[in-house]
């Protein structure tokens, strides 16, 4: 590892089925402003040409690794990324999506000026909105607050957007779940900021995070991987997760009770009402029961309103938030 002076930063990309936008990405990796760089591509059994334009770029730029394997999903195509690396910090990158030029020396910069273990940027472009933050802050939160933030969730979910010292993972041995279908990045930033010594935050704008890519799991609809998969990823949260402050325990329930409302979404959204009767049921029965104490609970105004509007009709919200999702998407 290089020193702190000038410390190595590893860039992890796991990739699957993206040809269409891996050049894209790889060529914002290339393009940062920040150069003391490992750049780790996982082909993690892409059918279509990802692997190969990895290994194109790789022929190029000495600064890029390679690795071919079979298909092990998201959580461990990152996980063969985190053994191999040898950086002194690692951010990950969803292949589909692409980086500012100064992403790497903003990221590193929150990190080392706050001395914390991990850092995160409370924002980032879309597909339907690039435009910048006006004012720039930074701040620091405590383990506490960092969980409570990503369960609501007040920032981004996911492992992307954030930056992570290579120590403090090793030292907690802090790992992606493979056999979560869905959810891994909460997972995993959860419990990363749980040992955290303390966690910089900014807000700055610098990662690109795609929206219309017609085949991300989380723009089709898909009952067992998305709706199912998401309440066993918080169910795993839940048993394995130390949670000793009432607020986050607060925003964990919030989150568990949206996963059910996200699983009824898929469902109505996949029209297999009939296939998935018995859970389709629980929903509702959940979604219901659990309203008022969401209503009556210290959650901001609009979270409050949105339990209203479940407790009168939890179908007819999935459809309107089906609607709101597919015009973002056309936009």
């Amino acid at each position: 590892m290089e020193t702190l002076n000038n410390p190595l930063v590893t860039i992890a990309t796991s990739m699957y089925n993206v040809e269409e936008y891996v050049v894209q990405n790889i060529e914002s990796l290339l393009a940062q402003t920040y150069k003391n760089l490992e750049i780790i591509l996982v082909d993690d059994g892409s059918p279509d040409k990802s692997g190969e334009i990895a290994d194109f770029y790789a022929s190029k730029d000495s600064r890029i690794k390679v690795v071919h394997q079979n298909n092990t999903g998201l959580g461990g195509g990152r996980n063969t990324a985190i053994d191999i690396a040898t950086g002194d910090y690692i951010t990950f990158v969803d292949a589909d999506d692409y980086l500012c030029p100064d992403f790497v020396e903003y990221m590193l910069s929150l990190i080392i000026t706050q001395n914390a273990d991990m850092a995160i940027s409370k924002n980032c472009f879309t597909t339907s909105d690039m435009e910048q933050v006006k004012t720039l802050i930074t701040e620091t939160y405590t383990p506490e607050k960092a969980m409570e933030e990503f369960f609501f969730p007040n920032i981004r979910l996911g492992a992307w957007n954030k930056i992570y010292s290579m120590e403090f993972l090793h030292k907690y041995s802090i790992r992606f779940v493979p056999e979560l279908k869905t959810g891994e990045g909460l997972e995993f930033i959860t419990r990363a900021a749980s040992k955290a010594n303390k966690i910089a935050v900014g807000n700055k704008k610098a990662y690109v995070y795609r929206l219309n890519n017609a085949n991300s799991a989380t723009t089709k609809a898909n009952v067992e991987r998305q709706g199912i998969g998401s309440l066993e990823t918080m169910a795993y949260i839940g048993r394995n997760l130390s949670m000793p402050y009432p607020n986050v325990q607060l925003a964990y329930r919030w989150h568990l009770w949206n996963c059910y409302r996200y699983c009824l979404r898929q469902i109505v959204d996949s029209s297999t009402k009939k296939e998935y009767a018995s859970l389709y049921k629980e929903c509702i029965s959940y979604l219901r029961h659990n309203a008022p104490s969401i209503m009556l609970s210290k959650v901001r105004f609009r979270l409050k309103v949105e339990a209203v509007a479940v407790l009168f009709s939890p179908v007819l919200y999935a459809r309107l938030q089906i609607a709101q999702k597919k015009h973002r998407l056309n936009k």
